[in-house]
């Protein structure tokens, strides 16, 4: 009785989980979550390609500045935590 309602469960599971993949498959093609040649970067292929070298050297440049600062406060966050474990160390340890 046990290993019929289990075989039962698990061909609903199956079931389920075929008509699931189809479903999604389904509203994916419909409505696509990524990108696609229509979508909202559609202007992106009309720009020359000089401009779009602009775009793409600003970008990089956002980017490369993010990175440096992100170095610079890592660095400045260990050399407060050194600090701190020199002043701990200074005071536990007089």
């Amino acid at each position: 009785m046990l290993e019929t309602a289990a075989a039962w469960i698990l061909t609903a599971v199956l079931v389920v989980a075929a008509v699931g993949g189809v479903w999604a498959v389904r509203l994916e093609r419909r409505d696509p979550s990524s990108f696609t040649r229509g979508g909202d970067l559609a202007w992106w292929g009309l720009l020359p390609a000089e401009e779009q070298e602009v775009y793409d050297t600003a970008v990089l440049d956002l980017a490369e500045q993010a990175d440096l600062d992100a170095q610079a406060d890592a660095e400045e966050a260990a050399q407060l935590a050194v600090q701190r474990a020199v002043d701990i160390n200074t005071l536990t340890h007089p």
